[in-house]
């Protein structure tokens, strides 16, 4: 049974359609409560900051139509190394989901919270309603969206403290450099491609089944296929893999139905395209329907409700 102190996503569609307004701290659930509050945040974002591919839109208009669009996955490049300014950031929300415990603890804190806030994990985080309102008022999620990095792999393998709590799994990842390498080594290149060719990709089912750690080559796998596969055992590392596919690549957090990549399937597609495996990335069970994870209706947005100091959306009823 659902705790009616922690509200469910279609719950946070019905509030919106109800009220005409995202739910706010001051009301008798505060927003934070609700599961997937941060998606709208992270799909608005796909939709209007400047040098942001509206993947989210992609994404949302396949489970709409129920079949692929003409025009090709929108492009992201992803950096090379993490962005200054976000990774401090990052550690400054570490810190205050820390409260006074180790910095490890901060860390799988922050993504447990996290995960609950973008819909990859049902679990409402055990962090105090204060901590999590401080949370919600400080963490700015946009500011990684704008800046694309598997911010968590490179803080993961950091240790974050000195005893036997820090990184207990020894998650190293591969540098970026090196996975972009090796996904240029093994994956078409579709700047080389005809455009049918590239659209035909899309439905390629692509793996990478020894560890896949925080997905960083399924992120970059993410410009070529909406059908990716992925194999870990660290539940850490693989919470932050769809946290990673929630603000960059939907399609590995929330899969696409394979009745709707099947029927787009083309006609004389390569066996090497389309092999079957393990799915192991896949969303948790009750979002196996995933035509479920409506956007959340809400008033438009537009440039001029971003604040220009940090680039946080001023969403109505924020």
């Amino acid at each position: 049974m659902s705790d009616p102190q922690y509200p469910s996503y279609a719950q946070l569609c019905e509030f919106v359609q109800y009220a005409g307004r995202l739910p706010r701290l001051s009301d008798p659930i505060p927003a934070h409560r609700y599961a997937g509050w941060a998606l709208p945040m992270i799909m608005e974002g796909h939709r209007i900051l400047p040098d942001v591919p509206d993947r989210w839109g992609y994404h949302l208009r396949i489970l709409q139509a129920q079949h692929l669009p003409d025009e090709p996955i929108p492009q992201i490049h992803f950096l090379s190394g993490p962005h200054h300014d976000t990774l401090k950031h990052l550690h400054q929300w570490i810190r205050l989901a820390a409260h006074h415990q180790s910095t490890w603890t901060g860390m799988t804190n922050f993504i447990e919270w996290l995960a609950y806030a973008l819909q990859v994990s049902q679990t409402p985080t055990r962090l105090d309603d204060a901590i999590q309102v401080e949370l919600y008022q400080h963490v700015n999620l946009l500011e990684m969206v704008q800046h694309p990095y598997d911010y968590f792999g490179d803080i993961i393998s950091e240790g974050l403290g000195n005893g036997p709590w820090a990184n207990p799994n020894k998650f190293y990842p591969t540098p970026m450099e090196i996975c972009r390498l090796m996904a240029a080594m093994t994956l078409p290149d579709i700047t080389k491609v005809s455009l049918q060719k590239i659209k035909n990709l899309r439905t390629a089912k692509i793996a990478d089944p020894a560890g896949s750690g925080t997905g960083r080559m399924l992120l970059l796998a993410s410009n070529i296929s909406l059908s990716l596969y992925g194999c870990e055992k660290d539940p850490l590392v693989r919470t932050v893999s769809r946290i990673n596919g929630a603000l960059y690549a939907p399609w590995l957090a929330f899969p696409i139905p394979d009745h709707i990549l099947e029927s787009d399937l083309p006609t004389d597609a390569a066996t090497s395209d389309n092999a079957t495996c393990t799915q192991a990335l896949l969303a948790p069970g009750h979002l196996q329907a995933i035509t479920s994870l409506n956007q959340p209706p809400c008033i438009a947005t537009t440039l001029d409700e971003i604040d220009e100091h940090t680039m946080q959306l001023v969403l109505p009823g924020w």
